[in-house]
């Protein structure tokens, strides 16, 4: 049971025991913590949305929120469950399309979350006649500078990691910076690959000759790691051959990434 003080600046939790007793000054979890100030300031974020929807400031209860142009949300689901999560997004969006005139800026590490807010406010999104209503990633770069990208899609165009791992070897393609570790992670790719597909083995995904490049990936993978011997580093036809079965998986029908 919440309680607040005379100044409404702080709250204390308790537990009735179904008499005059009761278990004071309870600790909450963070999960709980988390839900409870998301909805005092849901609430209050809710009342501001209310008050600026009225066109004409006169005849608003309060003149307190007529400045307001942007409100900033900075991952609001840390410690919540999926389902919780869900209902906070669901609910954000709804509130978000009642609006008739704040911007918003959602940050979030959260690919969930980003799903369902994405999905909730598609339309809104690729509006041409709304401004500014765009989807970025912030990346940060080796160097420790950061830039960032416009991002159209959900989470499994913007987060997924096949698209790491992608750019990640076609990257050390381009510079021939291929090393053992580059077998693991083409490996890898075509592992979730075939699982989305339905393939029982990754394996299947190889171009004719499946074997002799099976055996050649296997080299530099499970053997390895199974292994004393030391795995020399690649030579030049095997970096060709990272290139040419990573080209095969996005080029060929099993693979096709969409654009941008």
């Amino acid at each position: 049971m919440p309680k607040f003080n005379e100044r409404f600046n702080e709250i204390t939790f308790s537990i009735a025991a179904g008499n005059e007793n009761t278990i004071d000054n309870i600790k909450i979890s963070k999960g709980e913590e988390s839900c409870l100030i998301w909805c005092v300031f849901y609430s209050l974020l809710a009342q501001v949305v209310e008050v600026l929807n009225i066109a004409e400031p006169a005849d608003r209860e309060t003149d307190k929120f007529n400045d307001l142009k942007y409100i900033f949300i900075d991952d609001p689901v840390s410690s919540l469950d999926e389902n919780h999560l869900i209902e906070l997004a669901v609910n954000l969006a709804d509130l978000i399309k009642k609006s008739n005139g704040l911007q918003f800026i959602i940050s979030t590490h959260n690919p969930l979350f980003y799903n369902v807010l994405h999905n909730e406010l598609k339309n809104l999104l690729y509006d041409n006649n709304r401004k500014k209503a765009s989807c970025y990633m912030l990346n940060k770069k080796e160097d420790g500078t950061y830039d960032i990208q416009m991002k159209k899609g959900d989470s499994n165009k913007s987060f997924s990691y096949h698209l790491h791992l992608i750019q990640t070897i076609q990257d050390d393609i381009a510079t021939n910076s291929i090393q053992k570790y580059h077998f693991m992670l083409l490996r890898n790719l075509y592992e979730k690959t075939a699982n989305f597909l339905g393939y029982p083995h990754w394996s299947d995904l190889l171009p004719d000759d499946k074997q002799t490049y099976y055996n050649r990936v296997i080299q530099f993978t499970s053997h390895s790691t199974l292994s004393n011997e030391v795995v020399p580093e690649p030579t030049e036809p095997e970096k060709q051959t990272v290139k040419f079965l990573l080209n095969h998986l996005i080029e060929n029908k099993y693979w096709k990434e969409e654009q941008q």
